[in-house]
């Protein structure tokens, strides 16, 4: 499998969106409906589960670990982001949906408006021991205050990586807060001009700055309402942050899929990398790296991970996440409990052997003891804590709403990328960027708040 296709289905949950905007147009939130749907509930009602290529092999082991209810259990193998434009279609005919399905948190929202209504209450058919079990704010956008409408799946907060052996050569401490950082990135490009302080994924780490930040750029406030405020003091402060960094050269935004990119890496002349929990198995490994490399020792013992810093005056980290996914119920289902406890299955005991950081605790401890690499990092035991950590400072308080803020900022990237007149740097940015967003509201039928913080 090729690197590009690696990084597709981990970003699937992100292409999700993107589906989900062009679909429908909703004009506002439905009023949420019990997962029976008002069908007559039968326990011995086969389910059809919608999942995607890369789940085939762990959602098969359902049925060999639970044969009675497996057999009532059809897996069907589709592109999961025709889900709600499907939905819009079954809806008119009256039937065809599927019981429960493989999705994206952003788009739960979304999929449970009154166009689509789609969404089943899972929390009388978990336990609450289960539903304790998830990570802090990793359900976060899967409530509405009363009723459960998903299950994370995986985590992909972000960590800072570093490559260890050079910045022990060159004396440096991680930075960790952002004003540190900035501070080293000037000192570092003074005195190591050639090498890559700060290399980060344009848009990806775009956001995670936002949120960082607590950048309110947008915000579910409950059924129907959202905020969005891209030009609040928050968003400014990042962006200045941001812009500061290119203009000194410290900061380089790019493609790390890029070869320049992976020159700089191979070479030894970078010394941070802002990424996702997935990044080092999926990234460092396979496209800087290869395996045999490692085995050969280069790129051996060369990363390390740390928390990704915080501002000055914050308690502690706040992240962004680039990936994760969730699971939802239908709320037509016949069989609500076989729907929910395959979905616990896939979540909670299965992910244990999946590639991508679970969202439930226990799967995560034991996913760290195998899904380390023990070869590419300094001290994998300390990598496994880090991500421990980082899986509680996830902002889940932002972006994760039916707005696509992906593709609202790609037009306003471009402008940055060509250094326009008027939009060429992040701050400038924010304008267009603010009322692309509200644009794109108004299509899907909100009146959003536009001032204001959900800290």
């Amino acid at each position: 499998m090729s690197n590009r296709k690696v990084i597709l289905i981990l970003m699937s949950v992100l292409l999700i969106g993107i589906f989900a905007i062009s679909a429908c147009a909703p004009k506002a939130a439905a009023t949420p409906v019990p997962s029976s749907g008002g069908t007559t509930i039968d326990k011995n009602a086969p389910v059809e589960i919608w999942i995607d290529a890369a789940r085939e092999e762990s959602a098969g082991k359902f049925a060999v670990k639970y044969p009675d209810k497996g057999k009532l259990v059809k897996l069907t193998t589709t592109d999961y982001g025709q889900l709600p434009q499907k939905i819009l279609f079954w809806n008119n005919v009256g039937g065809g949906w599927p019981d429960g399905s493989f999705s994206g948190p952003q788009i739960v929202p979304l999929i449970n408006d009154a166009a689509h209504s789609y969404l089943g209450d899972l929390a009388p058919f978990v336990s609450k021991d289960i539903i304790d079990g998830f990570a802090p704010g990793a359900l976060e956008n899967c409530w509405d205050g009363a009723k459960l409408y998903c299950l994370r799946n995986d985590l992909a907060h972000e960590v800072l990586y570093y490559n260890a052996p050079l910045l022990k050569e060159y004396g440096y401490s991680v930075p960790t807060t952002y004003e540190e950082y900035a501070a080293l990135g000037v000192k570092a490009k003074a005195e190591h001009p050639d090498v890559w302080f700060s290399t980060a994924q344009k848009t990806q780490f775009w956001f995670q700055m936002l949120h960082s930040a607590q950048c309110p750029d947008q915000q579910i406030l409950g059924p129907g309402s959202i905020r969005i405020n891209a030009l609040h003091e928050n968003c400014k402060k990042a962006a200045k942050w941001v812009d500061e960094g290119v203009a000194a050269g410290w900061l380089i935004m790019t493609d790390m899929w890029a070869a320049d990119t992976s020159k700089a890496i191979q070479d030894n002349k970078w010394l941070f990398i802002p990424e996702s929990s997935w990044f080092g198995d999926y990234v460092i490994i396979n496209t800087y790296f290869t395996k045999d490399d490692l085995a050969a020792g280069k790129g051996a013992k060369l990363v390390g991970v740390a928390p990704m810093p915080k501002w000055q005056g914050q308690d502690r980290p706040y992240t962004f996440w680039w990936g994760g996914a969730a699971w939802v119920m239908s709320r037509h289902t016949k069989n609500p409990q076989l729907v929910a406890d395959f979905l616990v299955y896939m979540t909670t005991d299965v992910i244990k052997e999946q590639g991508t950081y679970p969202a439930y605790m226990p799967a995560a401890t034991e996913w760290l003891k195998t899904g380390i690499n023990q070869t590419l990092y300094v001290d994998p035991v300390a990598v496994g804590k880090v991500f421990q950590t980082e899986a509680a400072h996830m902002w889940t308080k932002g972006s994760e709403a039916p707005v696509d803020t992906w593709g609202m900022w790609g037009p306003v990237q471009s402008l940055i990328d060509a250094k326009d007149a008027t939009t060429g740097t992040y701050t400038a940015g924010l304008d267009a960027y603010q009322k692309a967003l509200l644009d794109q509201a108004g299509k899907l039928g909100y009146q959003p708040v536009t001032d204001g913080l959900t800290p």
